[in-house]
């Protein structure tokens, strides 16, 4: 994978596009504990939320956590590898600054998974949960946030719905900063907190190399979404 070649602390979060990540998995512990489902849902300037990347992943160990994510085995048997879809996922994360629920998480599971590869790049990244002490608020859980903030969610433990419940939080967080004249990730740093994350302003959003300009091709689409052929990809990169 190639990167663009300054970071985003500059750039306005009203006009920076995001690419909230969210995985499932067997445990809390990559290398031990692998990914059996990933969804993007991209969210450009002025536009809705997008699902633009949603499979279930055959994790090459036996299933874990299934009364978390309700995921099994036999679930995942024709599901594709990580390996099969990394480039696919890098591409559905390029020109984005990436965000999850509790971010850290997630960004283990992606560092392990893609340094596995070669793959890995550095990234600009946020955190929704931790976003929300940036705003006075407490730091919570993605159920009670959504809650909080007037938010239709149900808890499964569905990535796809997850990662479009965090989706919308932010959406809600970047129209707070924006209405106290919060407008730059520089300015997200001056608020008073030491967040990890912020460090991260300072790398450069991922580009699609050429062997990641490929379709998709390797995933499994799910029985309530359209073909992957007709996912609206062509506005990513």
């Amino acid at each position: 994978m190639s990167v663009r070649s300054s970071g985003v602390l500059h750039r306005a979060l009203n006009d920076t596009p995001i690419a909230v990540l969210d995985f499932e998995t067997t445990g809390l512990s990559p290398g031990v504990d692998r990914v059996v489902e990933v969804s993007v849902v991209r969210v450009d300037p002025g536009a809705r939320p997008r699902l633009v990347f949603d499979t279930l992943i055959n994790p090459d160990r036996r299933m874990a956590a299934t009364e978390v994510h309700g995921i099994t085995d036999q679930a995942v048997a024709d599901a594709p590898r990580f390996k099969e879809v990394a480039a696919d996922l890098c591409r559905a994360l390029s020109d984005c600054v990436l965000a999850a629920h509790n971010v850290y998480f997630d960004l283990r599971f992606l560092r392990f998974e893609l340094e596995a590869l070669g793959r890995f790049q550095e990234i600009p990244h946020l955190c929704t949960m931790h976003s929300r002490p940036l705003l006075g608020l407490k730091a919570c859980g993605l159920d009670d946030a959504c809650k909080a903030d007037q938010i239709a969610f149900t808890p499964t433990h569905n990535s796809r719905s997850d990662s479009m419940a965090a989706a919308l939080l932010w959406m809600r967080y970047r129209d707070l900063f924006t209405e106290r004249n919060i407008l730059t990730y520089r300015d997200l740093t001056l608020l008073g907190k030491r967040y990890k994350f912020f460090s991260s302003f300072a790398c450069s959003m991922l580009t699609p190399s050429k062997t990641m300009q490929k379709r998709l091709t390797h995933l499994k689409p799910r029985e309530q979404l359209a073909p992957a052929s007709e996912w609206p990809l062509d506005a990513i990169g």
